[in-house]
């Protein structure tokens, strides 16, 4: 020990540390720190799992400060039943009713909760096992059930709600907006939730095809009306729900109409609709007003809040810059739209080499037309390419000031002129001029007021086709082909004779 003790320096009794010692402290820090942390970290799962406040919002399109949002609760929890959960008595029957007649079931209560689980409208809280419901369009059944119980939304939804465990039925009314009803599920855990909505602006909308934004007497014109399928609660006196369309200085082509439904967006296509099954429509053929009916017996409110598209075809009348085709749509939920479309003129101007201008002159104006088009007519431009066109009608003569104008033209047409009489004392033009320059702009929408109903009206600003100056050349005068005549020879002859008689 002696010795020991005067090899490590001093009089001590102990060793130097070692630096292994120095990294078993180290080690013990690091482990301290992580069950620390390990303790504040159960501590915070304890804490988020902790039930939370229940809060239902709602937020989508129409939801604003003008939007009225009330809810009421169909599903409580149920201990002493084997699914956990049962329905708030007021709403019992009126819910399992309208649930089975939509789905074709008997089934009680209990069945439809087993159902309402089995789509994961509600939690399994047991392991019990419970019957299929074997539906085949189980969100259509279930958007049925909550239009029947939609009245017992009456508690107003407030920032600061605060719900138990269940399912709640949700409605939301703002003016010029339609909801369908909504489900809110409160889970377990109470966690907050947050829906969109169900609504749509209402607006009916019409447009017409991009080739129909003008149009000349005869023109077809392709219509397309689309529309919400409107949501009728289940309880109203009656179900109305129709679209109506009207022309002015066109009639409706038979055999035209047809009706689809599209997804709430208006991308995808459902399915088309059967006239006598989904909607009735009169005999609108050559006829200027027709009238789409889907309320009644024929009314389906699986198809609410969907969209509803419809062609057509019009033909147009008469129609002139100051009776332009107008057509009116108005759907009966209060919503209607107007387009108004016209056609535009051209002038052309006649001249001679000098530029004087020249009358008499008769042109005639063709719309461009496949080669093999019954009536077809070989054209010669400028160019010398080669086009087809039918005769459309022949301009007047061309006045004294050398100009004829014709009218009623499609300005997103394409047409050609070409001389088919020359004035007098000039030979004919024979090249076709396109016709250049005509456009039809769309404004902006404006509200109007008709009849009482108030219309988005849609209408364009045209532009008419380009004056196009066409230059004949004056026929030349054809130099004489004839003899000297007899004349002379009848002088000559004579001088002749009376030369001879002097001689003998």
């Amino acid at each position: 020990a002696t010795v020991n003790a005067k090899k490590w320096g001093g009089g001590g009794t102990q060793p130097p540390q070692r630096k292994g010692d120095n990294n078993m402290k180290k080690i013990k820090k690091i482990m301290a720190m992580l069950l620390a942390m390990v303790m504040v970290l159960g501590m915070t799962v304890t804490a988020s799992a902790a039930e939370g406040t229940g809060k239902i919002s709602v937020i989508g399109n129409g939801i604003n400060d003008k939007a009225k949002i009330t809810y009421g609760k169909i599903v409580e929890e149920n201990r002493e039943s084997i699914h956990g959960w049962k329905f708030v008595d007021p709403v019992k029957q009126t819910f399992v009713d309208a649930w089975n007649e939509k789905a074709n079931t008997k089934l009680d209560a209990d069945g439809v909760i087993a159902a309402l689980i089995e789509l994961g409208k509600v939690e399994k809280i047991k392991n019990n096992d419970y019957a299929k419901s074997g539906l085949t369009n189980p969100n259509a059944v279930f958007a049925a059930a909550l239009e029947a119980v939609v009245g017992s939304a009456t508690e107003e939804l407030t920032e600061s709600n605060t719900n138990e465990k269940g399912l709640y039925v949700v409605n939301v009314e703002n003016e010029g907006y339609s909801f369908l009803p909504m489900a809110a599920y409160i889970n377990v855990a109470k966690d907050d939730v947050t829906i969109q909505a169900k609504g749509f602006e209402n607006q009916i909308n019409k447009t017409v095809e991009g080739t129909g934004n003008s149009v000349a007497p005869g023109d077809e014109v392709n219509y397309t009306i689309t529309e919400q399928y409107l949501y009728i609660k289940p309880n109203a006196a009656s179900k109305v729900f129709t679209i109506t369309d009207t022309l002015t200085n066109g009639k409706f082509k038979e055999g035209s109409l047809k009706v689809e439904l599209w997804n709430r967006t208006g991308e995808t296509k459902e399915k088309e609709l059967t006239v006598g099954t989904d909607y009735t429509v009169g005999e609108y053929g050559n006829t200027s007003t027709f009238t789409v009916d889907f309320g009644g017996e024929k009314y389906n409110s699986g198809y609410a809040g969907k969209t509803v598209v419809i062609t057509y075809t019009a033909i147009a009348g008469a129609v002139t810059t100051d009776a332009p085709l107008s057509n009116h749509v108005a759907s009966s939920n209060g919503t209607a739209k107007v387009v108004e479309v016209k056609p535009v003129s051209f002038k052309v101007i006649k001249l001679n080499e000098d530029d004087e201008k020249l009358s008499g002159a008769v042109f005639t104006i063709y719309k461009q037309v496949e080669k093999n088009t019954k009536g077809a007519v070989e054209l010669t431009l400028e160019d010398k390419r080669k086009v087809y066109g039918v005769k459309v009608v022949d301009m007047t003569a061309t006045g004294e000031n050398g100009e004829a104008t014709i009218n009623n033209l499609d300005a997103q047409g394409t047409y050609y002129v070409k001389e088919t009489v020359a004035p007098d004392g000039y030979s004919l033009n024979d090249t076709a001029y396109e016709l250049k320059g005509a456009e039809a702009t769309q404004n902006e929408d404006q509200t109007v007021n008709e009849d009482g109903v108030q219309y988005i009206k849609t209408t364009f600003t045209y532009t008419n086709f380009n004056d196009q100056t066409v230059v004949d050349t004056k026929l030349s005068s054809l130099p004489s082909t004839g003899g000297i005549g007899t004349t002379i020879f009848t002088i000559g002859g004579c001088a002749i004779m009376v030369a001879a008689a002097g001689l003998f």
